[in-house]
């Protein structure tokens, strides 16, 4: 009976704000992304293939999301339908905290607090609010985590694996971190169909366009936000005026080679996946090059993914002051991660590979996408595995502050 009634109020505080933050949005639905995940999905439909804006092979987007996005511009449903059940996940989502970690820790007050510290969280509930992969992913990744946390079987957890990198390529190594999981005996069969449906779509985009990738997403980030961020941390100057200005230089420095090597007048009317190859091999070199700008820039990107509140996501939505607005998320967002670092260290010492399973799983992702691109966004993904070592460590220190003096 608590647990219902638990799980009822939980999901009345997640309806709540979401639905609150989409109705105060004003239909500001979409990002500059959403159009990528957009033109593939209505291409489709039109018998077109999966294809960009361009007419082009689509290998900067993987099919998941395109194909979730299928039924609901097939039948005509507005792109907010879509977002107003992405919100409807946060709240599933907020429900399946509170179950998962009483289920596992046995402490209600840590399940309601983790769900609660989900619910409020600024960027998850943002992000819900366009259409882009962040909410699916995060709730699918939050099914994986729980599939490795309780060792269930391989065939799903792989599969499970395959398809979050093709919603989100930057799991695509994660695999290694899920292995790492995996009864020994288990391991040839994991490894096997955790990288089936990855490398079936590296073969399609090979077969389309001659380029073996899984995205091209990744050449793109590895020239405009590796290399030019390794090259923009040592300017020392205004960080994201450095980065604008060597974004500008490398771009237009690989256009002219390729320009000259594909003999055409404009390199952008190449295929994408040309290109993102080309970025990748040049940005890989320049960032390599610049060994100290990178570490820097990685540490940078590392914070800011960690720390980055969001906050101006509450001021378009919000009649308070601008200044109140951020000092109080800002404050919320640095002790939510100051306290899942001392939730995952107390953790350890009670269930030992929940907690790195925890730790390595945040480190993966915030990890990967830090770079000059980094914010708030990319720590949507691992928001809930936050939350429940945050309300882990809120626990440790309110059972130390109670506990009688010796």
């Amino acid at each position: 009976m608590t647990f219902r009634r638990d799980a009822f109020l939980i999901a009345l505080l997640a309806l709540f704000v979401n639905v609150v933050y989409f109705i105060a949005s004003n239909g500001d639905y979409t990002f500059p992304d959403s159009t990528t995940y957009l033109a593939p999905a209505e291409n489709l439909i039109h018998g077109h293939g999966f294809t960009d804006d361009q007419g082009c092979p689509d290998t900067l987007r993987t099919p998941v999301y395109p194909l979730v996005l299928i039924p609901f511009l097939a039948s005509g449903a507005t792109i907010a339908t879509v977002v107003f059940l992405q919100h409807l996940l946060n709240v599933a989502l907020a429900v399946a905290i509170y179950w998962y970690t009483r289920r596992r820790l046995g402490s209600r007050f840590v399940a309601i607090t983790a769900a609660i510290l989900f619910a409020l969280d600024t960027p998850s509930v943002h992000y819900a609010n366009k259409v882009l992969t962040e909410t699916l992913f995060a709730a699918g990744l939050f099914v994986l985590f729980v599939l490795l946390a309780e060792r269930r079987g391989s065939t799903g957890t792989a599969i499970l694996s395959g398809v979050l990198v093709l919603l989100r390529p930057v799991a695509i190594v994660f695999f290694i971190v899920a292995a790492a999981f995996q009864p020994r005996r288990r391991l040839p069969l994991f490894l096997t169909l955790s990288i089936a449906l990855p490398l079936g779509w590296a073969i399609r985009n090979r077969i389309e366009t001659g380029v073996f990738t899984v995205s091209s997403i990744a050449g793109i980030n590895m020239l405009q936000h590796r290399a030019a961020g390794a090259l923009a941390m040592i300017d020392a100057g205004d960080f994201k005026d450095d980065l604008a200005e060597r974004q500008e230089e490398l771009l237009g420095d690989a256009n002219d080679v390729l320009a000259e090597r594909y003999h055409v007048e404009d390199a952008m009317d190449l295929d994408p996946a040309i290109r993102g190859a080309y970025y990748s091999k040049v940005g890989m070199r320049i960032a390599l090059q610049h060994p100290i700008g990178l570490g820097l820039l990685t540490g940078r990107g590392l914070l800011v993914n960690l720390f980055d509140s969001d906050w101006e996501a509450m001021e378009i939505v919000s009649p308070l002051d601008a200044s109140l607005i951020r000092f109080a998320i800002e404050g919320w967002t640095h002790a939510f991660i100051v306290l899942a670092i001392i939730g995952v260290i107390v953790l350890g010492h009670r269930d030992k590979r929940f907690a790195i399973l925890i730790a390595a799983t945040v480190l993966y992702f915030v990890l990967m996408s830090a770079g000059g691109e980094s914010e708030a966004r990319f720590r949507v993904p691992v928001v809930p595995q936050l939350a429940i070592a945050a309300a882990f460590g809120i626990d440790a220190i309110r059972r130390a502050a109670t506990a009688p003096c010796p």
